[in-house]
C-alpha cells in the first residue's frame, strides 16, 4: 500500500496555527499520544477505525487539539521525503518497534530547527538525558560510587557526579533510590541530591522514591530520612522520615502520608492492588501502555484487589472482567475504555 508522508486530509483549515517559543509547553502524556497517532496516521497501516479514534481523540479535549496542530505543523516541514525513507533513516529496526520509531521521530523533530523547541525545554532534557525509560519500561541501574537506581516507566535523569556533590536531576516520571556510602578520593563527604523540577532532595542515608509530576514532586521514605529544600524564597528544609510520603510544590506541601510498600511493587514489574478503585487502578496502569486508557464514569468506584504483572498490560485489562461487572472496549490497540458489563 502506498504511504504518504503527511496527513495533511485529516487537517482542516481551522486547527492550522503559528507556534512559537513562548508557547506554553505539553503535558508529556499528551505529546507522546500526538506523536503515537502521527507515527501510525503516516505509517501506511491506519485503518478507517484508527482514524475515526483518532479524531475522537483529538477532539475530546482542547490539549489534544493543541498538541495535534503542534506535531501537524512539524510534520509539514518534512513533507516531501518518502515515508519509508524516513522510517529507515530514523531508526532501522522501527518497523518492528513502534516505540523506538516513535522516540526517533520525536527527537529529529525536536532538532528540526523550527523553533518550536529549545535545548532548556523539558522535553529537550527527557530526550537527551543520560538514561531514561520507555512507556511500561523499567530499567536498573548501578552508579560508579554503588548507589542503585532503578528508573519506572517513561522516566528521564541526569548524573552529575563532581568533587562537591552527587546530583541527579529528574526530568520526568519517577525513580527508586538505595544510595550508597560515598568513597571520595578527598575527605569532604559529597551529599547525595536529587534535584526535581520544584525543589531539591537530599538523602541522609536512605532508601527512598522521587517522582516528578506536573507542576509538583512527590517523596516517598523507606529507610533513613530525606530533606526537601523547595525552590521557593523562604529557603525552608523539609525533613521526611522513614515510613512517610510527601508531596509538594515551589510554593505549598502537602500533610505528611505513610508509605505504602505495595507503591513500589513496579521495582519488580508488578502492580499491587488492595481495594483501590478501579479508577486509580485505570490512572495508574496507564502510565506502562501506549495510547489512551479511559474508564467510564459508570465503574470507577468499582474496587480491585490483585497482583499484576506489568508485562503485558492487555492481559491486566482481561483479567479485571473475571473479577468485576465490567467489559474491555477496544477501538483500536490505542484507544481502549473500560465500561459497565
Amino acid at each position: 500500500m502506498a504511504t504518504k508522508n503527511t496527513v495533511g486530509s485529516t487537517t482542516t483549515p481551522k486547527q492550522v496555527t503559528a507556534f512559537n517559543e513562548v508557547e506554553l509547553p505539553f503535558n508529556t502524556h499528551v505529546a507522546q499520544q500526538a506523536s503515537e497517532w502521527l507515527v501510525l496516521l503516516i505509517s501506511g497501516t491506519a485503518t478507517n477505525e484508527d482514524r475515526h479514534a483518532w479524531e475522537e481523540w483529538r477532539n475530546a479535549d482542547p490539549e489534544h487539539g493543541r498538541a495535534w496542530c503542534h506535531i501537524e505543523n512539524i510534520n509539514q516541514r518534512i513533507q516531501g521525503i518518502p515515508t519509508d525513507i524516513v522510517f529507515k533513516t530514523l531508526a532501522p529496526n522501527a518497523l518492528q518497534d513502534r516505540r523506538r520509531l516513535i522516540k526517533a521521530l520525536t527527537v529529529v523533530l525536536m532538532a528540526s530547527g523550527t523553533g518550536l523547541l529549545v535545548r532548556q525545554t523539558a522535553p529537550w532534557r527527557e530526550w537527551t538525558a543520560d538514561y531514561r525509560t520507555s512507556t511500561g519500561e523499567q530499567r536498573k541501574l548501578t552508579l560508579i560510587d554503588g548507589t542503585l537506581i532503578v528508573l519506572n516507566t517513561t522516566s528521564a535523569i541526569d548524573v552529575d557526579y563532581n568533587d562537591t556533590i552527587r546530583l541527579i536531576q529528574l526530568h520526568t516520571g519517577e525513580m527508586f533510590i538505595t544510595t550508597a556510602q560515598d568513597r571520595p578520593a578527598a575527605t569532604l563527604m559529597r551529599p547525595f541530591v536529587v534535584e526535581t523540577a520544584e525543589g531539591t532532595v537530599r538523602a541522609l542515608g536512605t532508601r527512598f522514591v522521587v517522582r516528578q509530576e506536573d507542576g509538583r514532586s512527590h517523596v516517598a521514605v523507606y529507610e533513613g530520612a530525606v530533606e526537601i529544600t523547595p525552590f521557593d524564597a523562604s529557603n525552608q528544609k523539609i525533613i521526611v522520615p522513614a515510613g512517610q510520603t510527601l508531596s509538594f510544590t515551589r510554593q505549598t506541601r502537602d500533610t505528611f502520608l505513610s508509605a505504602d510498600e505495595n507503591s513500589i511493587a513496579w521495582t519488580e514489574g508488578m502492580i499491587v492492588a488492595e481495594k483501590i478503585r478501579l479508577g486509580e487502578f485505570i490512572d495508574s496502569l496507564r502510565r506502562y501502555r501506549n495510547g489512551y486508557l479511559i474508564c467510564d464514569p459508570a465503574v470507577v468506584n468499582l474496587l480491585v484487589s490483585g497482583v499484576f504483572p506489568l508485562k503485558n498490560t492487555d492481559s491486566i485489562l482481561a483479567s479485571l472482567t473475571d473479577s468485576l461487572p465490567v467489559s474491555i472496549h477496544y477501538r483500536t490497540r490505542f484507544w481502549v475504555t473500560v465500561v459497565h458489563k
